[in-house]
């Protein structure tokens, strides 16, 4: 059936583009045709059957692209009991909120909860097996750190996994153990591997397995809740940052039976990088709605699980020091050989010693490869806290970072206490903004979530939770953060030919909000509303309810 050509006006339109504001837009076929005039959208328009839109006030703008977001990790979360905070504030809290689910569990059932942090408890500690034991010995118990990167589980599902005090660490992980040495339910980046030993995907040292085990009609589900929540912050466009075969297999089923709304850019997580390379893959593989991006890398851990891997030590952590995924030269081997097949690559990357890991291998992919890096535009993914002397060569090598001024929001303060006050440079927008490199911005979700809107405003105003400001010098303007999730993100995908901007010739994407940014206060930012949201010229989402294409 032939798609209604569609005029938009009575608004204000943003299109982060050369033209700035416009009177209106004109759409055919998906596409944006012309901008401009009303009068001279309605000319390029001609004879169509048009269906003219008055936004009444409110405001357009192209869909907003996030370049971090784990889909169906979002999914699985927001199906798992909610331990965040201030749900949850002390591990008592904790208890107490898994334990109300256990009279709804059967044989076979696992209690699992998502969010917690431990410096948001009042104890400022891991909890234990032996916590979670207060919950249930009956039934296995995982609860999942928000960071992703650690979790804990009780003494019922550690056996079951077959961790005993005879395990060893694996590379890039740990075991946390008691004072005895026994396991005590913590599981830390790579350790979460063994929850696929028995059925499900294997990563090794890749990263933290957040690949759940799972029935192919339940990864579908994941896939349509963690849309849904997409598509009513006005997200048109991800990039999901680490696909293995589970996440292909259900996205490319998703997008052949008509339920895929939004586009996915997919980064394979490393470990597949040989298969890749065998079978003659590199970045740009796939169409419009779902294609291979990149290659994921893993560097270090995370800032907010003690586990990043900083020149400097942790104030709160046991361990005192991070640790590597990889050793430095194999890492560095293995960047160059993505580089080298034509992929552009992503690393996570949240302290200054591994962010000097991603810099020394892009030097190594530029002394040993004709295809210049700045074309690829490498990505560090968080980019937490680089040392300043980094930011120049992250400039002259052309490297895209990728933080998430969410993760200021949140975990600001907690990453002050456990680095001290070099921590209010975390996520160091300032500095790059200084020195001309992109501004883009992200989620990470579902360790945040992905809500464009909160994200602008933590960028603009560095506030955080608790009400505080985290490194005065790294705000940026309403204008850098509105380009950082609309063109600037497309570029940091390589897809700002198509989407990103409202221009000519660009897939019709838009978010419809209730206000427009530039005409509301700096407080009142957070709380504008997406009212819609379209993709291909197609309304997806309303305010009221997802419209099913």
């Amino acid at each position: 059936m032939k798609q209604q050509s569609l005029l938009f006006y009575g608004g204000s339109i943003l299109t982060m583009g050369e033209k700035g504001d416009v009177e209106a837009v004109a759409v055919k076929d998906g596409k944006i045709i012309r901008t401009g005039s009303i009068d001279a959208c309605r000319t390029a328009l001609g004879s169509d059957e048009v269906q003219e839109i008055n936004m009444n006030g409110k405001c357009l703008l192209p869909g907003f692209i996030d370049p971090h977001v784990h889909l169906m990790m979002l999914g699985m979360c927001n199906t798992w009991i909610d331990i965040s905070y201030p749900k949850v504030k002390s591990i008592d809290d904790l208890v107490n909120e898994l334990s109300i689910h256990t009279d709804k569990l059967r044989d076979g059932a696992i209690i699992r909860g998502f969010g917690f942090d431990q410096r948001n408890l009042k104890e400022k500690r891991y909890p234990t097996a032996d916590d979670l034991d207060r919950v249930s010995t009956e039934y296995p118990i995982q609860i999942m750190h928000v960071s992703g990167h650690s979790n804990i589980v009780n003494h019922y599902l550690l056996n079951d996994l077959g961790i005993d005090v005879n395990t060893e660490d694996p590379e890039g992980g740990v075991i946390g153990r008691d004072e005895t040495g026994k396991p005590n339910g913590q599981l830390f980046d790579s350790a979460n591997e063994f929850f696929a030993k028995k059925s499900g995907v294997l990563i090794g040292n890749h990263g933290p397995n957040i690949h759940m085990p799972d029935t192919p009609e339940n990864l579908q589900t994941l896939i349509e809740v963690g849309q849904k929540e997409c598509l009513a912050a006005g997200v048109t466009t991800i990039n999901d940052p680490q696909v293995t075969k589970q996440e292909m297999e259900s996205f490319n089923g998703a997008n052949n039976d008509g339920t895929l709304n939004m586009r996915i850019v997919m980064s394979f997580i490393s470990s597949y990088l040989d298969e890749l390379i065998k079978l003659g893959f590199c970045s740009g593989f796939g169409d419009e709605q779902l294609s291979i991006g990149s290659i994921k890398f893993y560097a270090d851990g995370s800032l907010n699980s003690g586990t990043a891997y900083l020149s400097t030590n942790y104030a709160d952590s046991a361990r005192t020091k991070g640790y590597l995924y990889h050793q430095p030269e194999e890492f560095k081997e293995m960047f160059v050989k993505a580089h080298q097949q034509g992929f552009q690559t992503l690393t996570h990357a949240q302290g200054d010693s591994a962010i000097q890991l991603v810099i020394d291998s892009v030097k190594a992919a530029q002394q040993n490869s004709p295809i210049d890096v700045k074309e690829m535009r490498h990505r560090i993914e968080h980019c937490g806290l680089p040392d300043p002397a980094q930011i120049d060569v992250i400039k002259e090598l052309g490297i895209w970072p990728v933080p998430q001024p969410q993760h200021v929001y949140q975990f600001g303060e907690g990453v002050i206490q456990q680095v001290g006050k070099f921590g209010e440079n975390y996520s160091p927008y300032g500095w790059f903004k200084e020195k001309n490199i992109p501004i883009v911005l992200s989620s990470d979700a579902p360790v945040a979530p992905p809500n464009p809107i909160l994200a602008i405003y933590a960028a603009v105003t560095r506030s955080t939770l608790q009400g505080n400001i985290v490194g005065e010098e790294h705000k940026i303007t309403l204008d850098e953060a509105l380009r950082g999730y609309t063109i600037e993100a497309a570029k940091a995908i390589h897809r700002e030919h198509i989407i990103g901007s409202i221009e000519e010739g660009k897939l019709a994407d838009f978010a419809v909000l209730a206000q427009n940014p530039y005409e509301v206060s700096t407080e009142q930012l957070k709380d504008i509303d997406v009212t819609e949201t379209w993709i291909n010229g197609e309304r997806v989402f309303t305010k009221e309810s997802i419209i099913n294409n």
